[in-house]
């Protein structure tokens, strides 16, 4: 925001503990909105502001943002959010902000952020499938493998929802290189802007069995791409804010089964291994939910089914 709000009407969507409300007061915006759907935010934000001498220049409104209505001269010159899920469009952000650039602000109104671009990555991890699967070797000499038919190959999880981050696992291999699913602007993409389904054509990088396909995100500040943030694992590994980051987004995760086998298993039959060779051709499906895209699943295939 530096440089760019400075003697400007701001309006927050989403505002949560206030902070980019508070950054937008800082740094020199005439007056800014807060707008907050949670009570108990509304009240965190409201105090966050008061101990930061800002409650002359920011106000907070205790409402979702297309419950929100303004006059013209209330509306906004710059539009700044933060309703980032693990994955990107996940809370919704995509419709919040084009429900926004309508209604609450000037035709010319600036976003920040102003685009951002969702990714996908095939990987493995023997590690990874010791704790989504039954091992025999943790079962003391008992047959557990029917256990192994509750493993859900069909939905995206989060890591955080498993108290773990990705880039902690030691033996994580990169399975294919990293594709752009999607990209947005901010400034005007609908939902619309999304197809439901896309196909990509990938190679595995070696050989061995794709335990996952892990998604991760990144925006940007501008046009220009000045500003950067990403919750690609390899990005927040080794940072002293990335934890903090990882258990605030985190990856999406998919676990993968053979395709092929699983069309001909039962109900009971534990998911069959992906097992590839080195520079094998694969297919890589994305259905996103319709009809808000904020969610998607994937199917891997191989490139000769």
């Amino acid at each position: 925001m530096a440089g760019r709000v400075e003697g400007k009407r701001v309006v927050d969507i989403g505002a949560g503990s206030g902070l980019l409300s508070l950054m937008a007061a800082k740094q020199g915006a005439s007056e800014v909105l807060a707008i907050e759907a949670s009570r108990d935010m509304v009240d965190l934000a409201q105090l966050n502001i008061q101990r930061n001498g800002e409650t002359k220049k920011v106000r907070v409104i205790h409402k979702l943002s297309n419950n929100v209505v303004l006059r013209e001269e209330e509306k906004a010159d710059i539009i700044v959010s933060e309703t980032l899920g693990a994955l990107m469009l996940g809370e919704g952000m995509l419709d919040y902000m084009a429900d926004a650039r309508r209604r609450l602000a000037k035709p010319d109104a600036a976003v920040i952020p102003a685009g951002g671009a969702q990714f996908a990555m095939l990987v493995a991890s023997p590690s990874l499938a010791m704790v989504s699967s039954v091992q025999p070797e943790c079962c003391k000499g008992f047959d557990l493998s029917a256990i192994g038919s509750l493993q859900d190959t069909g939905n995206i999880f989060f890591t955080k929802q498993w108290g773990f981050r990705l880039n902690s696992l030691p033996d994580l291999i990169q399975m294919s290189d990293r594709i752009c699913l999607m990209e947005v602007d901010f400034q005007s993409s609908e939902r619309q802007s999304i197809p439901a389904s896309k196909t990509f054509q990938l190679q595995a990088r070696e050989a061995g069995v794709i335990h996952a396909v892990v998604a991760s995100w990144e925006v940007w500040s501008d046009a220009e791409r000045s500003h950067r943030i990403t919750t690609h694992p390899e990005d927040t590994k080794d940072m002293p804010w990335g934890f903090a980051r990882d258990m605030q987004w985190g990856q999406g995760m998919q676990l993968v089964e053979d395709f092929d086998k699983a069309k001909q298993s039962g109900r009971t039959t534990t998911p069959a291994p992906f097992v590839v060779k080195a520079g094998e051709p694969l297919l890589l499906t994305v259905r996103f939910a319709m009809p808000s895209r904020q969610t998607f699943q994937f199917t891997l295939r191989r490139g000769s089914s």
